[in-house]
C-alpha cells in the first residue's frame, strides 16, 4: 500500500513538472505580447499628444513642418522612446489626423457662415423690399 501512495505522488509530481514545463513558455509569450501592446499603445498616445502640441506651438512659424517633426521627435526621445520607423509612421498618421480635422472644420465654417450669409441677405432683401414706397412684399 505505502509503495502504491509513492507511484501516485511521483506520477503526480511528474505531471505537475510536465504541466508547468507546457505552460510556463505560453505565459511568458502572452506577457510578452502584452506588454508590448500596452508599450505601442502608450507611445501611440505619447505622438498624438506630441503632435498636436507641435501643431499649436508651430503652425503659424512653420510652414514646411519641419520644426514640429523635431519637436515631437526631441520630445520621444527624451522619454526614452526610440525613434524607429514604425514610430515615424504612427507620426505621420497623427499628422494625418490633424490635417483631416482641420480640413473638415474649415468645411464646417465655410458652410456655417455661407448659411449665415444666406440668412442675411434674404433678411436684407425682404427689409429694402418693405421699406419701397407702395410696396407691400411677403
Amino acid at each position: 500500500m505505502e509503495n502504491i501512495y509513492e507511484i501516485v505522488g511521483n506520477l503526480l509530481a511528474a505531471l505537475m513538472v510536465g504541466l508547468l514545463a507546457y505552460l510556463v513558455p505560453k505565459a511568458k509569450v502572452w506577457f510578452e505580447t502584452r506588454i508590448t501592446k500596452d508599450t505601442q499603445e502608450r507611445i501611440h498616445q505619447l505622438v498624438v499628444s506630441f503632435t498636436r502640441a507641435a501643431e499649436q506651438l508651430y503652425h503659424d512659424t512653420d510652414p514646411d513642418g519641419e520644426k514640429r517633426r523635431k519637436f515631437v521627435m526631441e520630445q520621444l526621445r527624451l522619454l526614452g522612446v526610440e525613434i524607429t520607423e514604425a514610430v515615424l509612421n504612427m507620426i505621420e498618421g497623427s499628422v494625418w489626423e490633424i490635417n483631416t480635422e482641420t480640413k473638415k472644420a474649415q468645411v464646417q465654417t465655410k458652410e456655417i457662415v455661407s448659411a449665415i450669409a444666406d440668412d442675411l441677405g434674404e433678411a436684407v432683401t425682404q427689409e429694402a423690399l418693405a421699406r419701397l414706397p407702395g410696396q407691400n412684399h411677403e
